[in-house]
């Protein structure tokens, strides 16, 4: 779906709100070089993360570039989704029948009218997503194509894609055959997955209708037969041992710890004897000094992230051993992220 061209509005605003970013990212620096001229960086700032927030926000009280960092960061943190849902408004008349078509094909979508949704997803409007991910009937498409591709791939360098690759890479050599991915979204990890295993069957559980719905349509434009559920990670309902590689990308920071440990533990179950898990997120704040740790938490503070901090200090590696799993290894990649997670499940005994 690369070919789907914006209308001149769409394109104009969007490239404004990259622009918008870019200055935002230059405020961060000037906001960090006012603070190491008063004496705050990675080594004096508090232990407590909340500690560090009172204290910048008391240091920079009367900072105007502070004062504009805030202003645009938040202006980019609320008005992402709004500006994408007009530039699919555009053209809309022209990209329905084309989705409407990419329905059909190998890809299947079960989805479960029925399924109570928990209050840690049905209650937050990720990434400020007015309503919640499924508020807009093409919301996995504004999300997956518009955002994903025309924003945050020019926010970061178009290393959000090759992250995907690089982290499916990491699965130890053999012929996998049956992958599970867990939070599929719109299918952004599946097609690292396919493209790494190309003769693997591969699968897809999310709790987001919209978002699957879209990673259908990305299946069938490439005519893979992806196998797409609506269900919860933690309690997928396959039978024990059904995958030989379990795989996730940026779902942890998206769930509260508790949901994090029982992931991991239903990944375990879910894999045969000797299988793979390979978990990538956010970086650990344990990896990071406390300058940039506090940096990632600010930004996750107004970004619509309420789990970012919980999840980002979590052990995984930890919680993987917990689960059973052995050879665990986990650490960033080089520049910072992301967290990549590879583990084993014991052979049978």
């Amino acid at each position: 779906m690369d070919e789907v061209v914006l209308g001149q509005r769409g394109r104009a605003t969007i490239d404004f709100h990259c622009a918008v970013r870019g200055a935002v990212a230059k405020l961060q620096r000037a906001v960090e070089a006012e603070l190491s001229d008063a004496g705050i960086n990675a080594q004096t700032m508090p232990e407590k993360m909340d500690d560090r927030h009172r204290l910048v926000d008391e240091t920079l009280a009367h900072s105007p570039v502070y004062g504009a960092r805030a202003l645009l960061g938040e202006w980019t943190a609320k008005d992402h989704g709004p500006i994408c849902q007009d530039a699919f408004a555009e053209i809309r008349d022209t990209v329905e029948p084309m989705l409407k078509a990419l329905e059909d094909g190998p890809a299947t979508l079960e989805l479960d009218e029925a399924l109570e949704l928990p209050a840690y997803f049905e209650r937050v409007w990720f990434h400020r997503t007015t309503g919640g991910w499924d508020a807009s009937p093409h919301n996995g498409f504004v999300h997956g194509e518009l955002i994903h591709k025309r924003i945050l791939t020019r926010v970061f360098g178009g290393n959000i894609f090759g992250h995907r690759r690089t982290a499916a890479a990491k699965a130890p050599p053999r012929a996998y055959r049956r992958i599970l991915d867990m939070g599929a979204s719109s299918g952004h990890n599946m097609v690292a997955l396919a493209e790494a295993f190309p003769d693997a069957q591969i699968s897809g559980v999310d709790f987001s209708a919209r978002m699957l719905e879209q990673a259908r349509r990305v299946a069938n434009a490439r005519g893979w037969a992806w196998k797409l559920y609506q269900r919860p990670c933690e309690a997928t309902g396959f039978a024990d041992g059904s995958f030989d590689l379990v795989s996730s990308y940026n779902l942890i920071h998206e769930i509260p710890p508790r949901i994090i440990r029982a992931v991991f533990a239903e990944a375990y179950r879910l894999l045969e004897p000797g299988g793979t898990v390979i978990m990538s997120d956010v970086p650990r704040y344990a990896d990071l000094d406390r300058m940039a740790s506090w940096r990632f938490d600010w930004a996750a503070r107004w970004g619509g992230e309420p789990y970012w901090r919980a999840a980002s200090t979590t052990d995984l590696v930890a919680v993987a051993q917990e689960a059973g799993f052995v050879d665990v290894d986990g650490g960033v990649l080089p520049g910072g992220q992301p967290y990549i997670l590879v583990a084993r499940k014991p052979e049978a005994a």
